[in-house]
């Protein structure tokens, strides 16, 4: 009989309290709106953005040759100076070439008397002396002949070995009187003129990668601070199965003393510029449900509101990222919110009190690479 008033007096106890909280929630809220947010604003400003990747490749020679003889031979002589500079065709090494001097004279001497008989065996068909046989064995003697000499005379001038391009001459491995194969490296020759870069790039970077596009490289024997650029001249249409990327070839046109072939070199490459970007400091970029957005004072001077702009992101270098409107319009020279975007009350139609940052991102120099978008 006492638990009916009981629940009777709860009741009547908890429904005068609920529009007492409703209204409390709608005084406050009310309350926010009503007050001034203090924000720090600055301009959204342009820059020339640069998106990179950092690559670890390897330098070689524009041209290199490990130079053997084509014929096995004794060297006669050695023509050479090791870390000489070369032209094109100068002689290295010549090898004794008596025996076949000796097998070329005998094969012409040979040719010579193929050469009259087959003439006079030719008269003597015209006057049926002879059969036709006899003059077809005597051509084909000297057809043999005639490519017996082609070959020794080839084989003689290739006993000496020449530089095949411009460039600078290796160590040698031999000396006057050793007996060399065509198995026996003699020499090396590399041209230097320009360089080489080789460097393999992660597949997901395929799009962006391009004839023409240029590079920073950096070795062990780079001064502190600089840098050697170059440009890419070579994009392979293949990916490795097992590394997941793609093999990319550069050349530095005018490359310093101080670069070797067989270095490795830390790359700075180059995927994209952006002239003029649109860019804002990453501070004031703020992340909701829908995506990525920037705030905005709106309203005339004195009695400005919160507004949200969204915005895409690119490319991005310390301080600042790149930012494109997606919907609203965004001009450089406007004004929004620096700092504070993710920790601010910002509601939109929330009045704003604008303020001067305390801290402005520096702006890059041109020279500085920049750090691509992960």
């Amino acid at each position: 009989m006492n638990a009916f008033p009981s629940s009777k007096l709860l009741l009547v106890f908890v429904l005068p309290v609920l529009p007492a909280c409703d209204k409390k929630q709608e005084q406050q809220s009310g309350s926010i709106m009503d007050l001034e947010q203090p924000v720090e604003v600055m301009p959204v400003q342009r820059m020339h953005l640069r998106e990179t990747t950092q690559l670890v490749g390897s330098i070689e020679a524009n041209e290199s040759a490990e130079l053997r003889p084509e014929y096995p031979g004794v060297v006669a002589d050695v023509l050479f100076e090791e870390g000489a500079k070369l032209s094109k065709g100068d002689p290295l090494i010549k090898l004794d070439t008596r025996e076949l001097e000796t097998q070329l004279a005998e094969t012409r001497a040979s040719l010579a008397l193929a050469s009259k008989t087959l003439q006079r065996n030719r008269k003597l068909l015209e006057d049926r002396a002879i059969s036709e046989l006899e003059v077809d064995a005597a051509e084909a003697e000297h057809a043999r002949l005639v490519a017996i000499a082609g070959r020794l005379e080839v084989q003689l001038e290739k006993s000496t070995l020449r530089a095949p391009f411009d460039g600078l001459a290796g160590a040698r491995s031999i000396s006057v009187g050793d007996y060399v194969t065509s198995n026996q490296v003699v020499t090396t020759v590399d041209d230097l003129s320009r360089l080489k870069v080789e460097m393999e790039v992660p597949e997901r970077y395929l799009p962006l990668l391009h004839k023409g596009g240029i590079f920073q490289l950096r070795a062990a024997t780079t001064p502190d601070g600089e840098t050697v650029q170059g440009e890419v001249y070579f994009v392979s249409p293949r990916i490795d199965v097992e590394t997941r990327s793609t093999q990319v070839k550069g050349v530095i046109a005018t490359p310093p003393q101080n670069l070797k072939p067989g270095m490795f070199a830390n790359i700075t490459l180059v995927l994209r510029e952006v002239e003029g970007a649109l860019v804002a400091p990453e501070s004031a970029v703020g992340n909701g449900p829908k995506g990525n957005f920037l705030v905005r004072p709106a309203g005339p001077e004195g009695r400005q509101v919160v507004a949200f702009v969204p915005v895409k992101l690119g490319i991005r270098v310390p301080g600042w990222v790149q930012v494109t409107p997606v919907k609203g319009p965004l001009e450089e020279g406007d004004k929004i919110v620096s700092a504070g975007v993710g920790s601010l009350i910002l509601i939109p139609g929330r009045k704003l009190k604008l303020v001067e940052p305390l801290v402005t991102p520096t702006k890059p120099p041109a020279d500085v690479t920049d750090r691509r978008l992960e």
